[in-house]
Parts: structure tokens; C-alpha cells; sequence
């Protein structure tokens, strides 16, 4: 073999190597991630503060809105429009003031199609209902017959009154639910503990995987790119109402006056979607982070794949937040688009000559 044959298999080696022994540094972070995913498993999160609210068989207590039909009783609760909507049913409920999640359970009698139909729960505060938590079930867009829903929505200890609305968006539409809970929740104490234990041990394992970078030159982009890294564990590891609030501040927030009636609010339509900037920011910060350590570390692109799913685990421990498939993908999707950034800059001989300084 020739001298230039051997540079060039040494270098396949020498990187070979350094993918390997990169995978190994995220060794113990792959163990917590398994770690964390069976004590979710194990330990509740939640403690009920008081019995199910049964919404079945209260036919007086809902609010309509008009060309909307129901059919109510002790087994079954059925809405239905015969013209396009949307349409929408109301009803006031409380919960102790403590209660910092509520509950909400259903099966359903009838198919559901995608986007026809929203639960949701909206909560008093400060002479406000707001819209501003995450109050649409993250996981009921659609539905089979059959198929029952169980999900903790988050609510601030001291918040008033709350609102549940269930709405027909497209029409005609219906739904049949064969029962409809509300369960005011508190957090488990034993889940607390594990969760800020974990929370903590989460973030000082990728920390450690990535320390390394101090140091690397240049050392303007792997600031960069570690202070993006910072704000990319901050986002994951905020709350509920940290995250409503800062998107608030960002977007002017969605809420109505509350000094109104009871019954003028459950005649009010609640606003669909939210967070949908936290999304986007997903792919941005991603894409940076790799970008910026990508020119200093040919490996960066393997750290921040990585990074991705342990910090949607990480998620499994701030209360009202959890992981989602999707948000890794748009994690990986701003990964993809760095990597062929950093692709056509290092085919400059200007940039390679910098980088190398």
C-alpha cells in the first residue's frame, strides 16, 4: 500500500475511533433514558385530592351553542350538528384550590375523524380565563370506537373556577362518549423527589458528555453553539406555566375577561391550538447548536442526534410536560439541515483554512 493509501486508512480508523468512543460517552445517558422511562412506569404522578366529577346525566348543566343538539343521560353523552360549524358545549366546573392537574377520562361510541372535534379545559385567573396553559388534550385529535382517553391537564394551585368545553369543529359532526370524569389531582410526593433527583442527574450526564467542546476552537462558534445547547436544556426543562407565561410575553397571549357571567363565558368559544412557536424553535435551536459545533467538531452531528431523545426524556420529569415523537423528529430535522450546512462550508477552502487557525 502505497504512503497515500495508508494517511487515508489511518484517518478512516482514527474517525472510526472517535465515533465509537463518542457513543460510549453517551453510555450512561442511554441508561438513564431507560432508567427514567421504567420509573414513569412505577411511580404515579399524580394523587387524586377528591373523587371523579361524573359530567353523565346532567343534561342542565351544559351550555349550547346554537344549531347543536344532545343527547344525555347516565350512560351516554352524544353531541351532534347537522350544519357546518363550529359548535361547542359548555359547562362550569370547580376543583379545590390545591389542585394543581385535573384529570379528564372518556371512551368514545362513535369514530372521530381527524381535527373534528376538541376537549378542553380553560381556568379563572386573576379575573382572567386563560388560554394560555396547555389545555387541549395533546392526545385526542382523533379517535376509534371504542378507544378510551386518560390525561392530567395542568392547572395552577389557586386557579378559579374552570370551563370545560368539548367542540365540533367541522360539520356535520358528533360524538358519543360512554362517560366523561374529571378527577382533581395533586403531585405524588414520592414522584416529586424521583422526578428533581432524575431531572438533576439528567442534565449533569449531558453536560459531562459535552464538556469536551470547552476548549475547541474556534472557540466564538463552540460558545455559540453551547449557549444554544443551554437554552435547548432550559426549554425542556420548564415548566407548564413558565412556558404559558414566556409565550405570552412573545405573542401578547389569548385570554377573556372573566368579570363577564358565568353564562356569557360558556357561550364563548374557546381558541384552538398554542404553542405552536415552541415547535419552530424546536428545529431552530437544533439546527444552530449543530451548526455552530458542527465547524469546530466533525462528530457534533452524533451529539446532537443524541441529544434529542434524552431530552425528551428529560420532559418526563417537569410536571404537565412529557415527551413526543414529533418533537424529536423536528429536533432531527434541524439536525439534518445543519449537517449539510456544515457539509458545503467545509468544501470552502477559505473555510476549512479558518476553521484550522
Amino acid at each position: 500500500m502505497n504512503s497515500a493509501g495508508t494517511v487515508v486508512a489511518e484517518t478512516n480508523m482514527l474517525s472510526e475511533f472517535r465515533y465509537h468512543q463518542r457513543l460510549l460517552r453517551w453510555l450512561g445517558v442511554m441508561l438513564f433514558i431507560v432508567s427514567a422511562w421504567t420509573l414513569s412506569t412505577l411511580i404515579p404522578s399524580y394523587l387524586a385530592l377528591a373523587p371523579a366529577q361524573t359530567l353523565s346525566g346532567q343534561s342542565l348543566a351544559w351550555s349550547l351553542s346554537q344549531s347543536i343538539t344532545a343527547d344525555l343521560d347516565d350512560d351516554r353523552l352524544q353531541w351532534a350538528a347537522e350544519r357546518p360549524g363550529p359548535h361547542w358545549a359548555s359547562r362550569a366546573l370547580s376543583f379545590p384550590a390545591e389542585a394543581e392537574f385535573v384529570r379528564v377520562e372518556f371512551c368514545l361510541n362513535n369514530d372521530v375523524p381527524p381535527e373534528t372535534v376538541a376537549i378542553l379545559l380553560a381556568s379563572v385567573r386573576d379575573g382572567r380565563l386563560d388560554f394560555n396553559r396547555q389545555y387541549r388534550l395533546n392526545s385526542f385529535y382523533s379517535g376509534a370506537r371504542g378507544e378510551c382517553f386518560k390525561e392530567p391537564i395542568p392547572r395552577r394551585a389557586g386557579d378559579g373556577p374552570a370551563i370545560f368545553q368539548i367542540q365540533l369543529i367541522n360539520g356535520p359532526a358528533s360524538i358519543s362518549l360512554s362517560s366523561l370524569d374529571v378527577t382533581p389531582l395533586e403531585e405524588n410526593p414520592v414522584w416529586r423527589l424521583t422526578r428533581m433527583g432524575m431531572l438533576t442527574l439528567g442534565i449533569v450526564l449531558v453536560v459531562l458528555v459535552l464538556k469536551d467542546y470547552v476548549g475547541a476552537r474556534p472557540r466564538i462558534l463552540v460558545f455559540a453553539g453551547l449557549m444554544t445547547v443551554l437554552g435547548i436544556l432550559f426549554g425542556c426543562c420548564v415548566s407548564v406555566s413558565l412556558k404559558a407565561d414566556i409565550y405570552e410575553l412573545l405573542t401578547g397571549g389569548r385570554s377573556i375577561d372573566a368579570r363577564y357571567s358565568m353564562q356569557a363565558l360558556l357561550q364563548t368559544q374557546f381558541p384552538l391550538g398554542g404553542f405552536s412557536l415552541f415547535t419552530f424553535m424546536h428545529a431552530v435551536l437544533f439546527c444552530a447548536a449543530t451548526f455552530f459545533l458542527g465547524l469546530a467538531r466533525r462528530y457534533a452531528w452524533m451529539d446532537m442526534l443524541l441529544l434529542a431523545p434524552a431530552t425528551e426524556t428529560l420532559q418526563l420529569f417537569v410536571p404537565g410536560r412529557g415527551p413526543g415523537t414529533r418533537d424529536m423528529l423536528v429536533d432531527w430535522f434541524g439536525v439534518a439541515v445543519a449537517v449539510f450546512l456544515v457539509f458545503l462550508l467545509r468544501r470552502s477552502q477559505r473555510v476549512r483554512a479558518l476553521l484550522e487557525d
